[in-house]
């Protein structure tokens, strides 16, 4: 028998505005009681059954109606006449409504193989939660730098896209719900859309450099790929001329390391990108490789580099300082920190020091006049109050722009090196952790373009803050490894050091393609003379005045 309460409300029906809406977008649900239930201590209640979500309650009247919405699914709602609960009721002792389904639409998109060597096929398929026929939606693929309509479909709830490249390189995709559409149709027309789908044709490049062409020389190779294989089947090997492997194979992010002894005359490198397999190799073959690089030879080879002649520094190392303070008021250098360290340490061969007034004092032009008049060169650097706010291309650009905007006052000619200063994170600079890629590359742009060249000062330890973000960078733009200086403070070391006992180069690397050409070996740490210590070669382009 049904007790007091269900016999007054027999009935309980929900109805539901739409059954299909885009995402984000509100329905409403209203549930129909056949009589009141005020006063009944019953109330109705509507829930989400997918998630167990109470949508509304309402404890007077016969009706209850209700705002929903949800990002992306299909959703199932039942209505209840029930006493007050936060949770579905499970007791058939209740009035339950029929359910009633609301699908919003999403749409999402898989690939057979993300990262493949050139030639390659790669097949997206996007999915839509609901079927488009009859919607007057396509399901559309777009280029997104150029807006351009790919490929669609005009039904079902799926459509697929293949694509190849002939080299190496990366396509930007995304699929679209909307109505047809030649170029990427505006917002307000977009029922749903993926993110941006990366496609990846492996490359692999190799940059190699050392001091020396003669036996004993060491050359430093980096092998950069222009993806991370972290999450792939793929390794990078790199090999000489003879091709014979010179490290170990590297599994992990975009680059691959190998510091190499020049033994007889000097060998060129390539890279390849692969899988690794010991299959094949005779047991001769497997004890020889126990006294190299860790056993296993690249199969299925997907990019290759051509061969690379290491690059030979014809250069000579520098040394000098640089400090916070001006180093003379005197153009003659009579006075202030020049003669001090010229009598302590020795005498510089350059004096960094600040472009503008922020925390340390600009250059004056005593100092520029004393420069000249002592052949010293000039290493420029800017820096802003808030050395937290290295984040963005934006900021990297402005900045840029005024070193360029410095630079041209006082007079130092196009060709000279501009060195951003990108102090590491800490008490003073907390927000350096966050320096990014798009920052680099926005100082470059904002020096390059008016004929300097773009230098960077940081922490060029591998996975360093600094280091991440300058590797983030030159994997976009090859350009910037390829046009800039770095400027390392690491590692720093202590000790008595002047220009007669200064260390040999001992510069950490970030472990990506670029030119690093100067290192801060020792801060003064309040030390007197009050100076940093530097060497840099001598193709780092100083300001000569």
């Amino acid at each position: 028998m049904l007790s007091p309460d269900k016999a007054k409300t027999k009935r309980l029906e929900l109805t539901v505005s739409a059954n299909t809406v885009m995402p984000g977008h509100t329905v409403l649900l209203t549930a129909t009681a056949e009589s009141p239930i005020t006063g009944t201590g019953q109330a109705i209640e509507i829930f989400d059954t997918s998630t167990g979500v109470l949508a509304g309650s309402c404890s007077q009247g016969s009706q209850c109606a209700v705002a929903y919405a949800a990002k992306s699914g299909t959703h199932g709602f039942m209505a209840f006449v029930t006493p007050p609960t936060p949770k579905v009721p499970t007791s058939t002792s209740v009035m339950t409504s029929k359910p009633v389904t609301v699908s919003w639409i999403a749409v999402s998109v898989v690939t057979n193989h993300p990262l493949v060597g050139p030639g390659s096929s790669i097949t997206l398929t996007t999915t839509s939660t609901v079927a488009i026929d009859k919607t007057g939606w396509l399901m559309q693929f777009y280029d997104v730098p150029t807006k351009a309509r790919l490929s669609y479909c005009a039904g079902g709830n799926t459509c697929s896209l293949s694509l190849t490249r002939p080299s190496g390189g990366m396509s930007f995709l995304v699929a679209v719900l909307a109505p047809p559409s030649q170029s990427a149709p505006p917002a307000e027309l977009v029922v749903a859309q993926t993110d941006v789908f990366t496609a990846t044709w492996l490359s692999v490049s190799v940059n190699a450099i050392t001091n020396s062409s003669q036996p004993g020389g060491v050359v430093h190779v980096v092998a950069t790929v222009n993806a991370d294989l972290t999450n792939s089947p793929w390794s990078i090997g790199i090999y000489d001329d003879h091709g014979q492997r010179v490290a170990p194979f590297c599994k992990t992010g975009r680059n691959c390391i190998a510091d190499v002894k020049i033994t007889e005359r000097m060998p060129s490198f390539k890279a390849a990108v692969g899988s690794v397999t010991t299959a094949g190799m005779d047991v001769l073959g497997r004890l020889m490789q126990k006294i190299g690089p860790p056993p296993g030879k690249l199969a299925n080879i997907v990019a290759e580099s051509p061969l690379n002649v290491p690059t030979v520094h014809k250069t000579r190392l520098l040394w000098g300082v640089d400090s916070c303070k001006s180093f003379t008021s005197d153009p003659g250098a009579g006075s202030g920190l020049y003669p001090l360290v010229a009598a302590n340490l020795g005498r510089p061969d350059f004096w960094g020091r600040y472009l503008t007034n922020t925390i340390c004092p600009g250059i004056s032009g005593a100092e520029i006049a004393a420069a000249h008049n002592t052949s010293m060169g000039i290493l420029p650097i800017y820096n802003d109050y808030n050395c937290s706010n290295v984040v963005g291309y934006d900021t990297g650009r402005q900045y840029g722009a005024e070193a360029v905007a410095a630079a041209q006052r006082l007079g130092i000619p196009p060709g000279v090196a501009l060195t951003i200063d990108i102090e590491p994170p800490g008490a003073a600079c907390p927000g350096a952790v966050n320096v990014d890629g798009g920052f680099i590359q926005g100082w470059y742009d904002g020096v390059a373009p008016a004929g300097y060249v773009p230098a960077y000062y940081g922490n060029g330890s591998a996975g360093s803050e600094f280091a991440n973000a300058y590797c983030a960078a030159v994997t976009a733009r090859p350009e910037v490894a390829n046009n800039s200086h770095l400027w390392t403070f690491q590692p720093s070391l202590w000790g008595g050091y002047s220009r007669g006992n200064a260390p040999g180069w001992l510069a950490y690397n970030t472990q990506c393609p670029e030119h690093g050409t100067a290192w801060q070996y020792m801060l003064s740490a309040g030390s007197n003379p009050d100076v940093d210590h530097d060497l840099l070669w001598s193709d780092f382009p100083l300001w000569y005045p």
